[in-house]
């Protein structure tokens, strides 16, 4: 806490501070409060523990997760602020410190995208804040691969959803330079068709309101890549086989 008050202090020199712990299992996260101002700060632990998922994607040859803290805090920092200087949404970086591996963002409002998948999963039809979000998510995708920036960890938990479907990135510590940018769209589709046991008319708008927003600046072909059996075999483990044979099925078609 002392840490993470010494670098709130560099940003924010006055005022009454408050940090309280909003998550922790990959990395320690808190929500600071400077009188009103929320902001957020993140420190980057080592994933000792959680090496068993990085070396049961390694073997699958998908995807290679860093678990060293160093070098997730320096992609985040590196992308984050790659990202923002080319307009695409991303929290600011307001302050860091090297020696603790943590990082002060700027707070950003709005539901994380999973949240809004169950209730979508049980709905008639695709109500608009989402397909709008999933388009929108499509898209930053799509500006992020024209950077050569491969965002590395794209589950829907890790896009932030206004009201009106505007969709903030947040989580870049597993990005990479020339990346594999297929995997990126196949994360993001097989894992948030996991939410559903049929594929439906409301899963199908959701897949195509993606595809779309990513079409309008991505490859076609990185699209049909992402369909690849070698990424289908990581979310067999999530997602029911008959979700994933269609959601691939929509990414070959285009």
């Amino acid at each position: 806490m002392d840490l993470i008050l010494k670098i709130v202090r560099r940003y924010r020199p006055d005022g009454r501070v408050s940090i309280r712990r909003i998550g922790s299992f990959v990395n320690d996260v808190f929500l600071v409060k400077v009188d009103s101002e929320k902001l957020v700060a993140k420190r980057y632990t080592n994933w000792v523990s959680l090496k068993w998922v990085t070396l049961s994607l390694f073997g699958l040859g998908s995807v290679h997760f860093s678990i060293s803290g160093k070098r997730r805090m320096e992609a985040e920092y590196a992308f984050n602020d790659l990202l923002s200087r080319r307009g695409i949404p991303v929290p600011s970086i307001l302050g860091a410190d090297q020696k603790s591996r943590t990082i002060l963002f700027s707070y950003v409002s709005g539901d994380q995208l999973s949240s809004l998948l169950p209730r979508l999963a049980e709905a008639a039809q695709i109500g608009q804040r989402v397909q709008e979000a999933a388009y929108q998510a499509g898209k930053l995708m799509a500006g992020a691969h024209g950077l050569e920036a491969a965002l590395g960890d794209t589950k829907p938990e890790n896009f932030l959803v206004e009201k009106k479907g505007e969709v903030t990135l947040v989580d870049l510590e597993q990005a990479r330079y020339r990346g594999d940018y297929s995997w990126d769209l196949a994360e993001f589709l097989f894992y948030s068709g996991h939410y559903w046991l049929s594929f439906d008319k409301t899963l199908a708008g959701y897949v195509d309101a993606f595809i779309k927003g990513y079409r309008e600046q991505g490859s076609a072909s990185t699209i049909r890549a992402a369909a690849s059996p070698r990424y289908v075999r990581v979310f067999s483990v999530w997602t029911p086989p008959n979700i994933l044979h269609h959601v691939r099925k929509r990414l070959t078609e285009i």
